[in-house]
């Protein structure tokens, strides 16, 4: 517990004033990690920190419902739209509530969470996976990309039916994208030799 509690406190530390989770001091952001290092917060307590992260998200999100993938305070320095990044404050919202119980905040998060994931499954294919670029859908979809949007659109999916709303499409989109990640290896760009293609799907 006190190692578990110093990890924690030294990532408060290097939380900005305006909530922002930078990699390191004064560093780059990106949402994903800065959605994982909120999580941590939640874990050791810091429920306080963690909702100023959220809040963090909250402002910035474009008006497509997405986020630039790197930021060093208020200028973008990657313009890139990776819909995993963008699609997993769902994910983190959702721990939040676990974590807290605060409906309120769940309330409050979910046009958040609506408007990203909403975004990220219009590039969904018929084949189930979704492209990893927004900006360029192009590009191809990437299994590790894909396996953490389908647990970013699961956890969507909680958070509307504990507000009590129906989302049946993210239901059939989870579950095609399901589909596409057991069974059609040929949808994704082959990344076999990176660790993260083999425990992502586990994860996800």
């Amino acid at each position: 517990p006190e190692q578990a509690a110093a990890t924690v406190d030294a990532i408060a530390r290097v939380q900005a004033p305006d909530g922002c989770l930078p990699w390191v001091p004064g560093g780059k952001a990106d949402p994903w990690n800065h959605v994982e290092a909120a999580m941590a917060l939640d874990v050791g307590g810091r429920h306080h920190e963690a909702r100023r992260a959220y809040a963090w998200l909250q402002d910035r999100q474009l008006p497509h419902g997405g986020w630039h993938a790197y930021t060093v305070g208020d200028e973008v320095t990657d313009h890139t739209f990776d819909t995993n990044i963008s699609a997993y404050v769902a994910t983190g919202v959702w721990h939040h509530y676990l974590a807290t119980g605060d409906a309120a905040f769940l309330a409050a998060m979910w046009p958040v969470v609506e408007a990203a994931i909403d975004h990220v499954l219009q590039y969904q294919s018929s084949t189930g996976e979704i492209a990893w670029r927004a900006d360029d859908p192009a590009d191809g979809a990437l299994l590790t990309g894909s396996s953490s949007i389908h647990l970013s659109v699961r956890c969507a999916v909680a958070a509307a039916q504990r507000l009590g709303y129906e989302r049946p499409d993210w239901e059939l989109s989870a579950g095609a994208l399901a589909t596409a990640i057991a069974h059609r290896p040929e949808v994704f760009m082959d990344k076999s030799r990176w660790a993260m293609d083999w425990y992502y799907p586990i994860l996800g």
